[in-house]
């Protein structure tokens, strides 16, 4: 059985997985609304905040502790107590002191000081003063265009999630047509593999290999079936994996939706679609299963994406696949469709343990091309391009058949959701 990577691109159908990365495993969560990038609001992660600053309340019952200037013997104190000097800098509007320590202090050594502060009977609560920095939206020149992230409408109020994670330590297998080298991608790209086993259908002139880049799926008339019209190159996998974790904040471009997360591409898809046998290679190969005759990933994924679909129920293979990963810790998200259908008669969006993925417009409601129905778990945006506004902006490549140069482009799908 023969698979086709059916995505949206402008009016014409095609079945995509979801690029949105299992919200679950990288702390965001999707709800009616989208998530938007945090970037820059917060330097530093809370957890590894330092600062030279504490506040401390005293109690009412220590005369003077609480007044606009404490007396050196106040001040010798809560440094007897804290095991650290001080120097008073002023009374805050709350009646609390904010006192400055002679140096940074770790994270540990602040909790340390501030445990010893809240044994004094006299001290009401003593806490860091934090380093923190104002939120802002990322400076990527394109990050206006990307609706599907901030819009309160149909977005994913990704500014808010991003305060909480931007997908740090977290690799996605995106299993797709491999991916073009990009400049607003290259940085979160890990090494992958080319699982296309078919010369016809790889493009590249060879088998399986290391080389996991796109050399672009383009067909000509015929070539993928009687009456088939010719086909340019999608570099759908470069369009995926610039939405899941395409640099950001470089001035340059667009935004990823987990932009601290990394890429390892897995190429299954070439001329007319890929076949589930390697599909399935993939899906183990890419949890950190072994596969013969394929050396081991060195960066096993926590999530797989797949961009990719066909019609019929799950098959025996792709669904052993999926157990296989899951049982390595990995999540499936797959897309639910394009085809405005039941997502219960299409694979792998109707495989057991994945998380299959609908498509939502920038209103907010699902879009009309987007499979529907029991199996699917979470819809997402994926655009609906009656403009191009309308769709999802990511990286993609200029060349209509074989690699152009870098460029952004809209798509709509379940893929881009």
């Amino acid at each position: 059985m023969k698979l086709s990577a059916l995505f949206k691109r402008g009016p014409s159908t095609v079945l995509g997985a979801a690029t949105l990365i299992a919200s679950a495993t990288i702390g965001i969560s999707f709800t009616a609304q989208a998530v938007e990038p945090e970037l820059s609001s917060m330097a530093v992660a809370p957890d590894e905040v330092v600062t030279d600053r504490i506040i401390v309340k005293y109690k009412s019952t220590m005369a003077g502790a609480n007044a606009s200037a404490m007396s050196q013997t106040a001040i010798d104190r809560l440094a007897q107590t804290a095991g650290h000097r001080f120097k008073h800098m002023r009374r805050l509007a709350t009646g609390a002191q904010l006192m400055k320590l002679e140096k940074r202090a770790s994270k540990a050594e602040l909790d340390a000081i501030v445990a010893r502060l809240q044994q004094d009977p006299q001290v009401d609560y003593a806490e860091p003063d934090r380093l923190m920095q104002p939120m802002a939206t990322p400076n990527d020149t394109n990050y206006s265009q990307q609706w599907h992230y901030f819009e309160s409408t149909g977005g994913l109020n990704l500014p808010t999630a991003w305060d909480i994670t931007q997908g740090e330590g977290v690799v996605v297998g995106v299993i797709d047509t491999g991916y073009r080298p990009h400049a607003d991608l290259n940085a979160n790209i890990l090494p992958g593999y080319d699982m296309i086993s078919d010369t016809t259908v790889a493009q590249d002139g060879n088998g399986r290999d290391s080389d996991a880049s796109d050399p672009g799926d383009w067909s000509p008339a015929g070539a993928c079936g009687s009456g088939q019209p010719a086909r340019n190159s999608s570099w759908h996998g470069t369009h995926v994996a610039g939405t899941i974790a395409a640099v950001t904040n470089n001035g340059t471009g667009v935004a990823g939706v987990a932009y601290k997360a990394k890429v390892v591409p897995i190429r299954v898809l070439g001329r007319c679609g890929g076949y589930t046998s390697d599909i399935a290679d993939g899906i183990i190969w890419g949890a950190g299963g072994n596969v013969s005759g394929v050396p081991s990933n060195p960066n096993p994924a926590q999530v797989l994406n797949l961009s990719l679909g066909g019609g019929g129920s799950c098959d025996n293979t792709t669904q052993n696949a999926i157990n296989t990963a899951r049982s390595l810790g990995t999540t499936v998200v797959v897309a639910a469709g394009n085809s405005n259908a039941n997502a219960a008669n299409y694979s792998p969006a109707s495989c057991s343990g994945v998380v299959t993925v609908a498509s939502t417009n920038r209103a907010g409601s699902r879009a009309y091309y987007s499979n529907y129905g029991s199996v699917v778990d979470v819809a997402a945006p994926g655009g609906e391009t009656s403009t191009n506004s309308n769709g999802v902006l990511s990286t993609l490549n200029s060349g209509t058949q074989g690699p152009g140069s870098d460029n952004y482009a809209f798509y709509q799908g379940t893929s881009m959701a």
